[in-house]
């Protein structure tokens, strides 16, 4: 069984209040999310896996930081 992302998971929820036509609306978009959502996971994937602790340049980053420092940031939050 694999796990649910978190586009999947919006996708859920999402199509409980929406109707037919806008469900097919919306599919584009859940599409593109999702292919985004892969390129992110196989990117964090080959910059772990080829830098490892290299990648922050010595920093002692946690996980949280780089992830508000890589997106929050962008997404105005």
């Amino acid at each position: 069984m694999s796990k649910q992302t978190s586009i999947e998971w919006l996708k859920e929820c999402l199509s409980i209040h929406l109707t037919h036509e806008q469900k097919q609306q919306f599919e584009g978009l859940f599409q593109q999310a999702n292919a985004m959502h892969q390129e992110q996971i196989e990117s964090a994937f080959t910059q772990g896996d080829l830098f490892s602790s290299d990648y922050f340049d010595g920093k002692n980053i946690t996980s949280e930081n780089y992830y508000n420092e890589t997106y929050k940031n962008n997404n105005n939050d």
